[in-house]
């Protein structure tokens, strides 16, 4: 071999060493942040003082017969995993929070995705890399994968909803959770459900009851039930989204449609051969499903001043109008205080301002001799 031959020889080699340690280095870095991971989580104790290592908390839990303390644990494990996967303070922002972002978006699709389209216009080495954390998501049990397509698994539906649940403060119930709450409790949790999950989560909660015994805790919670929780009350006697309740949800209706305060919110459920064998609804029940509907509209997040003016309260003739509202302080409404207030500070017309802070007034004087 000639000199030149054998020095290209030897540069060669330097370069095979050089990045034979930094591969080294990279596999003992990534060795140290999992163990500072288990540290973290309580998978690990370490006594500093005597250079001692056991089982933490967590992995007491994990090994224990508490089916809620190891899940605990397993959470409290694959969401720091899912921080260190996603490069969260590593300081890449090209991959910081990617891994966590590809879990959330398979959680909100909720059905098969075929992994290629996850990153269709990246360049190849991209791409591998989706390809790469998809692939360390299903070794955590956090996503499934068959032939190419790639969904979020009952564990990754669970960490998800943790996940968001931290950040956003909000309680997001996922399918299956209802299955002992009560019918207050449940109708709440359906406002938030996508609308062919709600079958399924009904028909969990029935089985622990008969159908009648499940409408007459719906009829039960419906008038101190929220706006929304009490449409997806009336929505599952009327079998709009699910048949569970049968004819016995449509009788329920039927009662309900001469109930002082739900009347006129049931009767607009019935059919018409169903509303000739009731009573048409009060003035009462009329205004309270007014209310009721303004109420809807504030807790779905509809600014005040838009609700006045979006659900017709501006532009009719001044002096209607104010007795109309008028009417709201004659309602015993849990709502009924919002709504007139929203009517006081965004309602254009003085004579409708007036009328709406004597029925509030009205409202106070009642709430405070009860």
């Amino acid at each position: 071999m000639s000199v030149e031959g054998f020095e290209e020889l030897l540069d060669l080699m330097d370069e095979s060493v050089r990045r034979a340690a930094a591969r080294s280095e990279e596999i003992a870095q990534s060795v140290r942040r999992f163990w500072d991971t288990l540290i973290q989580v309580g998978i690990l104790h370490v006594d500093g003082v005597r250079s001692l290592v056991w089982p933490g908390p967590c992995a007491v839990a994990l090994a224990g017969a508490d089916d809620e303390g190891a899940l605990a644990a397993w959470r409290a494990l694959l969401i720091a995993m899912l921080d260190r996967w996603s490069g969260v303070g590593q300081g890449n922002p090209e991959v910081e929070g990617l891994s966590t972002n590809l879990l959330v978006f398979l959680y909100t699709r909720s059905e098969r995705v075929v992994r290629e389209d996850l990153a269709p216009l990246m360049d190849p080495r991209a791409q591998a890399g989706i390809r790469f954390r998809i692939d360390v998501l299903s070794h955590a049990g956090l996503v499934e994968q068959e032939g190419g397509d790639v969904w979020i698994s009952p564990l990754g539906t669970f960490v998800c909803r943790e996940l968001l649940q931290d950040a956003t403060g909000l309680v997001i119930p996922t399918v299956g959770c209802q299955l002992d709450a009560d019918a207050g409790t449940l109708l709440q949790a359906l406002t938030v459900y996508r609308v062919d999950y709600i079958s399924e989560e009904v028909s969990g909660w029935l089985a622990a009851r008969s159908v009648e015994h499940g409408v007459a805790e719906i009829c039960a919670a419906l008038p101190e039930a929220s706006p929304m929780a009490r449409r997806a009350g009336l929505d599952l006697l009327a079998g709009t989204f699910d048949t569970a309740f049968g004819t016995q949800g449509r009788r329920a209706l039927m009662s309900l449609a001469e109930d002082p305060r739900l009347g006129s919110l049931a009767h607009n459920y019935l059919t018409v051969a169903e509303r000739e064998q009731v009573p048409v609804p009060g003035r009462a029940a009329s205004t309270w499903a007014l209310v009721d509907l303004a109420a809807m509209s504030l807790q779905a997040g509809t600014p005040p001043f838009e609700m006045v003016h979006t659900l017709g309260y501006v532009g009719q003739p001044g002096d209607q109008m104010a007795r109309l509202i008028g009417l709201f302080g004659d309602v015993d409404h849990p709502w009924a205080e919002r709504v007139l207030d929203a009517m006081i500070d965004h309602h254009p017309q003085p004579e409708v301002v007036e009328a709406a802070r004597s029925a509030r007034a009205r409202l106070g004087t009642r709430a405070a001799v009860v």
